[in-house]
């Protein structure tokens, strides 16, 4: 499963899989100094397994990196 951003929702949100957004918020906190995001939670209004929020501007090429 991809990892998809809703960049037009505020927050923004991303959703995929439980795994994936644990990775991607690993690597965003690691090499990206990116912290202020929500935990991981059930997406419940769409169609993906987990979902996290976005609190502070990330650039679109940070997300790719994981991918």
């Amino acid at each position: 499963m991809a990892i998809r951003v809703a960049w037009d929702r505020r927050p923004v949100s991303v959703h995929g899989s439980r795994v994936k957004l644990e990775l991607l918020i690993q690597h965003l906190r690691n090499t990206h100094g990116l912290r202020k995001h929500s935990i991981i939670m059930p997406d419940r209004e769409n169609d993906e397994e987990a979902v996290f929020f976005l609190y502070v501007p990330c650039d679109p090429r940070w997300i790719t990196e994981v991918e």
